[in-house]
């Protein structure tokens, strides 16, 4: 087990923070909501979070079912968790018009268990806090480019072809960076012709930057995908593990715009 500044890796498999605080809350919540009710509660809880915070990020413009991703694949980013619990408490109450008498305790301690990760996430010692300025090669069009650093004020995402995830939000990405969105793909430890194949093969017209591990390993990046806010004097300013809803690229593109 790794236990890194994004998430927990076990094996092939990386949960963040955010990933691993919604599962142990689940499972608090179904060890000790025993009264009625409670599965719909969860359920009604999880569709509003969900919604709420991807909707900013659902369009026309993108195909129906990336849209549908945004809110059905629960590793992508984004919970308006405020809106879900009052929602979730609002459904316990209405059948009775009252709450179960073991309500407190049972959201007193799924609150509390699903905080821990909080807890467990190391401090960044010993790490970057800004974009290292690391010569990369580009690959653009199947041609690579003279070596340039990595552009900041934007978002950088680090990706691999071999990772599912990373292939999941690559039509996301590229369709903001073709709007002229700042987003500097990142590829991790394969080849330019093995990239380059890729993206011919997947009709992508991304470009990517290549040799990624060279510029991840100074922040701590160990699981893919993972995307960085990176602020216009290349402060760190926000990070994501895991393929990205609409919403949460667009909130991590402003929080990159607006840092100083």
């Amino acid at each position: 087990m790794n236990i890194g500044l994004d998430g927990i890796g076990l094996g092939p498999l990386n949960l963040s923070w955010q990933s691993l605080t919604l599962l142990l809350g689940l499972v608090t919540w179904f060890a000790l909501a025993r009264f009625a009710h409670a599965e719909r509660a969860v359920l009604v809880t999880l569709l509003v979070a969900r919604l709420w915070a991807a909707l900013p990020g659902l369009s026309g413009d993108r195909p129906l079912l990336e849209n549908l991703l945004d809110i059905v694949d629960m590793r992508r980013g984004g919970w308006a968790w405020l809106a879900g619990l009052l929602a979730g408490l609002l459904a316990l109450w209405w059948p009775r018009r009252r709450f179960p008498p073991g309500l407190p305790r049972a959201l007193a301690l799924t609150l509390t268990v699903a905080a821990l990760p909080g807890l467990l996430k190391p401090a960044p010692q010993g790490l970057q806090a800004s974009l290292p300025t690391t010569p990369l090669p580009r690959l653009a069009a199947s041609q690579v480019q003279p070596p340039a650093p990595v552009p900041t004020g934007g978002v950088v995402n680090f990706w691999a072809t071999w990772c599912g995830p990373c292939r999941a939000e690559l039509p996301l990405l590229e369709a903001q960076q073709m709007k002229g969105a700042n987003i500097q793909l990142v590829n991790v430890g394969e080849s330019a012709q093995t990239v380059g194949s890729f993206l011919t093969a997947n009709r992508l017209g991304l470009q990517t930057w290549l040799r990624g591990q060279d510029l991840g390993a100074p922040l701590g990046v160990t699981g893919y995908p993972t995307t960085l806010a990176v602020s216009r004097t290349g402060r760190v300013v926000a990070r994501h593990l895991g393929p990205l809803s609409g919403a949460q690229l667009r909130h991590l593109l402003e929080l990159a715009k607006g840092a100083p």
